[in-house]
């Protein structure tokens, strides 16, 4: 890990942090149906193992502000981990898309039925909606951006071993 890491890692979570927590964003951030915007920046972890630690830490600070308490700091964090350790694994595929929408749709909903006792099978909709609307526009934007011109960000596209 050298230091240029370090700060891509420290952007990542410094983005996140500043899309989820800024006003009007925070406000559809958290709870039972959100479209957090910040999840947009997971398509970064396809491409960038930095990505993986930053997102990490800037969905810990993020949940901070949590309704959930410290359970979301905690568990919500690991879930992001999660997340973008599969997404590094996938690399810049599609599919890779699948992940944050199926993890954070149930892995969310049983935080929301444990700590605010909503029902489990609808929370699992809402939050998968929201984070399948955010990946599907914002992430893949993101993904087509760096695809194509990678180059202009810095970081340059993992050749797959077959």
């Amino acid at each position: 890990m050298n230091t240029r890491f370090l700060a891509r890692a420290g952007l990542y979570a410094a983005l996140y942090v500043a899309l989820t927590l800024t006003p009007g964003l925070n406000s559809i951030a958290y709870g039972q149906v959100q479209f957090r915007v910040s999840e947009g920046l997971l398509a970064f972890a396809c491409f960038d193992l930095a990505a993986v630690p930053g997102l990490f830490v800037g969905t810990a600070i993020a949940n901070v502000w949590s309704p959930l308490g410290v359970v979301d700091v905690i568990v919500g964090s690991l879930l992001t981990l999660l997340v973008v350790t599969v997404m590094w694994y996938v690399g810049a595929r599609l599919v890779v898309f699948i992940a944050p929408v199926v993890v954070n749709g149930f892995g969310v909903a049983a935080e929301l039925a444990l700590i605010q006792h909503l029902l489990f099978w609808p929370s699992v909709g809402f939050v998968a909606l929201g984070e399948a609307v955010v990946v599907s526009t914002l992430g893949l934007t993101i993904f087509s951006l760096v695809r194509s011109h990678g180059s202009l960000f810095g970081l340059t596209i993992r050749k797959r071993e077959e």
